[in-house]
């Protein structure tokens, strides 16, 4: 049995609590409110808050690179023979006012050049300068990207992103 198979689901308690926190996060954001910091778990940089610590499920992109319209912004060699998302396992994510991390590696949001939400999967692809592509999954993650974008864009979701209010409320769909 590999350690992937050996982890411990998510139960439908932590899944309603997720989702239920970060449908109250994204309202209170929209009304004009901020995430409030809790007690530190990991060493602050200034006048860094840290906001959370929960564990996620971590994928990363590999491929020979990723372009955008303005150029390359990773470049690295794949792992395997064929690109594609690459399970990394179960690990520690900190979030805060200026950075991720996520296991030992730290992504600062001064890099951070896309956030592709997928609340209703509970997960967030992230796009880091200098950085392959990295996939976070948890019941917890539509709470930490409401946090991110909260940081970021003073909204709970990244622009063009849909309206917090189209998501439902509650849902049962995920249990795993």
């Amino acid at each position: 049995m590999t350690s992937d198979t050996q982890l411990r689901v998510f139960t439908q308690d932590q899944t309603d609590a997720g989702w239920r926190s970060m449908s109250l996060l994204a309202r209170f954001i929209q009304r004009g409110g901020h995430p409030a910091p809790v007690k530190p778990t990991i060493r602050l940089q200034g006048n860094e808050k840290q906001y959370g610590a929960f564990l996620a499920d971590v994928l990363t992109y590999h491929s020979e690179g990723v372009f955008t319209g303005g150029g390359i912004f990773w470049s690295g060699n794949p792992i395997s023979a064929e690109p594609g998302w690459e399970h990394r396992g179960r690990k520690a994510v900190t979030v805060t006012s200026q950075r991720l991390t996520v296991g030992t590696d730290t992504y600062d949001f001064r890099d951070l050049i896309m956030i592709q939400p997928n609340p209703l999967e509970w997960s967030v692809n992230l796009y880091f300068q200098g950085h392959p592509p990295l996939m976070l999954s948890s019941p917890w993650i539509p709470w930490m990207t409401v946090v991110m974008c909260a940081e970021l864009y003073g909204s709970p979701w990244p622009p063009g992103f849909i309206a917090s209010a189209d998501l439902p409320m509650t849902t049962g769909q995920h249990a795993q």
